[in-house]
């Protein structure tokens, strides 16, 4: 029996709605063979997946559970975009998942969307370091248990439950970590990224670009079309019953280019003087608690892990698969231009 129903999550979001504009691109025959449903949240964009021949259904959010695993338990394969921080939502997806299995026979699978901010560490607090590259074919599930045993992280427990109940229960999981994620997306509702026009927001709160100590933590980023093209290539595998690694050794990393934080906020400092937006060049530390304040509610985990750490990451599984970013570092600064020009139109219209 072939797969024929696919479930998305986050279509209305920015990666899953890149991620269904793509698969409804695809030249695959396979994938153009699948029924694909939506979840969403209101009726009017209901009738927009409606019109293009997608299923949408209904729900109210992600803490149903119930309502999920039931949902699940139609489809014989997910793409789950919507949260990577909700460790039941997972669970219920592939409890779904393998009810489904029991009718069909045939093991039911998860794509799940994480990012790379599990493996962050903390250069500003020095509660743990660790500045070392790290490749998915390497054993990131064992290490991403012994890093949650000394300090819980939300994003880490998902992967790790993902990883857990999927094996036992027999559903295959596949989940790709993305970096920083830049460019405009292509999906029906949001196109805008987060990270970066999180941080253009507060350069223009304050007139100047910002990174955090002495903002010499690296992270990997990667184009939004790009993490688009490594769904699709990883799901055509699967639909055409390639064996691929899952479960445990199913991570796949979807590193392409990589900047300092202090690197990316000249670059937002260079794209603000260039339109006018800013007057200096030259961005500005703050400290570890200015930007939790102004960032993240205060949490000051949250802000290193996700303003300052490193995360370095090499994606040989996924270039092995077949995986070819395209984006190069102009796309990238590019980027930070049109995502400027954008945050400067919402401020002033909110103003």
């Amino acid at each position: 029996m072939s797969y024929t129903k696919l479930l998305l999550t986050g279509a209305t979001g920015y990666v899953g709605g890149t991620i269904l504009t793509r698969l409804g691109t695809s030249p695959s025959e396979e994938i153009k063979q699948l029924t694909i449903s939506v979840l969403v949240r209101k009726p009017e964009q209901a009738e927009v997946y409606s019109a293009k021949g997608i299923t949408p259904i209904l729900f109210q959010d992600l803490k149903d559970v119930k309502f999920l695993r039931q949902v699940a338990s139609e489809h014989d394969i997910i793409i789950h975009t919507a949260d990577s921080t909700n460790p039941e939502a997972a669970e219920a997806f592939i409890y779904g998942l393998a009810d489904r299995a029991k009718t069909t026979g045939k093991a039911g699978e998860l794509f799940h969307l994480s990012g790379t901010s599990s493996l962050g560490d903390n250069p500003i607090t020095k509660r743990f370091l660790e500045s070392r590259e790290f490749s998915d074919e390497e054993d990131i599930y064992g290490y991403m248990k012994y890093r949650e045993a000394i300090d819980s992280y939300s994003q880490r427990a998902t992967d790790i439950k993902t990883v857990q109940i999927g094996e036992e229960v027999g559903v295959r999981t596949y989940i790709i970590k993305a970096p920083r994620i830049y460019g405009r997306g292509t999906g029906l509702f949001n196109q805008k990224s987060a990270h970066i026009p999180w941080l253009i927001a507060g350069a223009l709160a304050v007139g100047q670009a910002e990174f955090i100590g002495d903002g010499a933590g690296i992270w990997d980023d990667v184009h939004i079309t790009d993490v688009a093209d490594l769904f699709e290539i990883l799901l055509d595998k699967v639909l055409r019953a390639e064996s691929i690694p899952s479960g445990s050794k199913g991570i796949y990393f979807a590193a392409s280019l990589r900047h300092s934080w202090k690197e990316l906020a000249e670059g937002i400092a260079a794209a603000g003087v260039k339109l006018g937006y800013l007057a200096s060049s030259n961005p500005k530390q703050m400290s570890l608690e200015e930007a939790a304040q102004k960032y993240t509610g205060g949490n000051l985990l949250t802000a290193e892990v996700g303003l300052a750490s490193n995360s370095l990451t090499i994606a040989k599984r996924a270039f092995e698969m077949g995986w070819k970013p395209k984006a190069r570092e102009e796309d990238f600064q590019h980027s930070i231009l049109e995502d400027f020009k954008l945050m400067y139109a919402l401020k002033k219209a909110d103003a």
